[in-house]
């Protein structure tokens, strides 16, 4: 399992978003969505999740995105990338740091700064597969869930009282 997944955010929502089922609409809506998406595979796919989006004015959520998937926004002066660089620096070459982008010069310096790097058409597929993993496992947990009827020869102690 990966340690720490970083993601370009904006990047991953314009190259497969509509892929992953992220449907159109105001770039907010399809923020949240993508963060859902993460949410629901946080712990199989990677022990945490750092999304970064580049910041713009009036673009930022009064609230808190999720709270468990950490998401960060650049500020005015800098970019998603290097806010993303930053955090991979800071993480070190032992940080397990994995960069999600299709940004070819983001990958080369995060590889160069100790971090491995994925395509987002490989994390998209990944990702997909892992939901639909999850999604399997629940229908057959809701499929094998034991009936809740009484055993038999039970008598209900409360059914006297009425």
């Amino acid at each position: 399992m990966i340690k720490w997944l970083i993601i370009d955010g904006y990047n991953l929502i314009y190259r497969c978003g509509a892929e992953l089922g992220i449907a159109p609409g105001s770039l907010a809506s399809r923020r949240r969505q993508f963060i859902q998406l993460l949410e629901r595979a946080l712990g199989l796919l990677a022990e945490r999740i750092t999304v970064v989006f580049d910041g713009r004015a009036g673009d930022r959520p009064a609230e808190p995105e999720s709270l468990v998937v950490e998401v960060l926004f650049s500020p005015g002066n800098k970019t998603a990338d290097t806010v993303i660089e930053q955090l991979v620096f800071k993480a070190g070459k032992s940080g397990g740091a994995v960069v999600v982008t299709s940004d070819r010069p983001e990958r080369e310096t995060a590889e160069a700064a100790g971090a491995a790097t994925m395509a987002c058409s490989i994390f998209c597929a990944q990702l997909k597969e892992t939901l639909a993993r999850i999604e399997q496992d629940l229908s057959r947990a809701a499929r094998d869930k034991p009936s809740r009827s009484a055993p038999p020869g039970f008598v209900n102690p409360f059914d006297s009282l009425t």
